[in-house]
């Protein structure tokens, strides 16, 4: 529509200058002594139109002609560029894909060439790292470093930094430099930048370096954001647990014993590794409580087992461990695990045949060695040394409880 409009606007044009000639008696006399140049009106105009338009296109013209080499330069700056972003793109690509060394050759051409340079080093010390060199990688990391300095061309502030610390971090980890892993995590945080992965990374330093109260803590946030998974979080916590009370003093185990928090408390997980480093420590009436509130809570085989090593000196204490066994025998009377525990403690008050009665159930109900030696003692105790013999020998045939 528009070209049409411009069209008809020319034709206008054209019809009105051709109908203002015809009807124009007016001349232009040039005087150049001694000459004398005399010429129609109308064609005066053409030749002055046509030489305006002479010269703006021969202006025109210079000006291209004198600016072509900045125009060459930026069109070799913009291709220079491109090749630039293409690089940096191919060596995201390249990682991503796993070729490690063209993603190298690509980063190392991205930063020469100034595109990202920061992230271009990132993605080199990447790479470097997973073909296993540690000189060109810390390099690399040096590069990246020197990228986010304010004086240097392209640099990017704080977000590039916590790139280049969890890059770090991951890379001191993956070596199993745990403790160092951790203080650039530190550092990380304490810069603002406390995110689920690098949460996930530190709980993974911090159970190899047995910084087990801290990665209690990450456990805890992760879980609240539901960035753990149940069994994992479930199986750090028992192998801290397991840690954290097998060492220690009465009166250290009693502080973390009272600091234990209810949910874990009654996990029967946990608490076979809380009563088993309690009753290390000769803590046998606190290892009870932890047995009876954990089994009330969730019924454990295995931890009613371990009631019997729960060795308690107050008459009043063994009575009420005794009735309270005989309770639970009363809602699980196959249950292997407390038909063990039972017998030993029926051996221990010298009660040889109930004691046995129990022994037999618990080998008959699901037969290990751990029964059969208690048999084996038991008759050795009483005096039958063909049955003892006859149990040892069943016990050294049997698998392990």
């Amino acid at each position: 529509m528009r070209g049409l409009f411009w069209v008809l606007a020319l034709f206008a044009l054209a019809t009105g200058l051709s109908l203002a000639a015809r009807y124009n008696d007016g001349y232009v006399i040039f005087f150049v002594n001694p000459a004398r140049i005399e010429m129609a009106l109308s064609l005066f105009v053409l030749l002055a139109v046509a030489a305006f338009v002479l010269l703006y296109f021969f202006i025109r013209a210079a000006a291209y002609t004198l600016g072509l080499p900045a125009r060459v330069r930026a069109f070799r700056a913009a291709r220079s560029k491109e090749k630039a972003r293409h690089a940096l793109f191919d060596a995201l690509l390249s990682t991503l894909e796993g070729r490690y060394a063209r993603a190298e050759k690509s980063a190392a051409a991205a930063h020469a060439a100034g595109q990202e340079p920061g992230l271009a080093a990132l993605l080199a010390a990447r790479a470097a790292h997973q073909l296993e060199h540690p000189a060109e990688r810390d390099a690399w990391i040096e590069r990246a470093s020197a990228a986010t300095q304010p004086s240097a061309p392209g640099a990017r502030d704080v977000p590039l930094q916590h790139a280049i610390l969890m890059t770090r971090a991951e890379f001191l980890a993956q070596q199993r430099r745990d403790v160092e892993a951790l203080d650039v995590l530190a550092e990380l945080n304490r810069s603002g930048a406390r995110h689920i992965a690098s949460q996930r990374l530190a709980l993974k330093s911090m159970t190899r370096a047995g910084r087990w109260d801290d990665a209690l803590k990450v456990t805890h946030r992760l879980e609240e954001h539901k960035a753990l998974h149940p069994a994992v979080a479930a199986k750090t916590r028992e192998a801290a647990y397991a840690a954290l009370f097998a060492s220690g003093d009465a009166d250290d185990l009693r502080e973390r014993l009272r600091r234990l928090p209810r949910a874990d408390r009654r996990g029967a997980a946990i608490a076979r590794q809380v009563a088993a480093g309690l009753v290390r420590a000769g803590l046998m009436r606190e290892a009870q409580e932890v047995i009876e509130s954990a089994l009330d809570h969730e019924w454990d085989s295995a931890l009613a087992a371990q009631m019997a090593d729960c060795v308690l000196e107050d008459e009043r204490d063994i009575a009420r461990q005794l009735e309270r066994a005989e309770r639970w025998q009363a809602a699980h009377p196959r249950d292997a695990g407390l038909l063990l525990a039972l017998g030993r403690l029926c051996v221990r008050q010298k009660l040889w045949g109930k004691a046995q009665r129990l022994l037999e159930d618990a080998a008959r109900a699901a037969p290990s060695r751990a029964v059969w030696l208690e048999l084996a003692m038991l008759m050795e105790a009483t005096g039958q040394s063909d049955a003892a013999n006859r149990h040892y020998r069943a016990a050294a045939q049997a698998m392990p409880p």
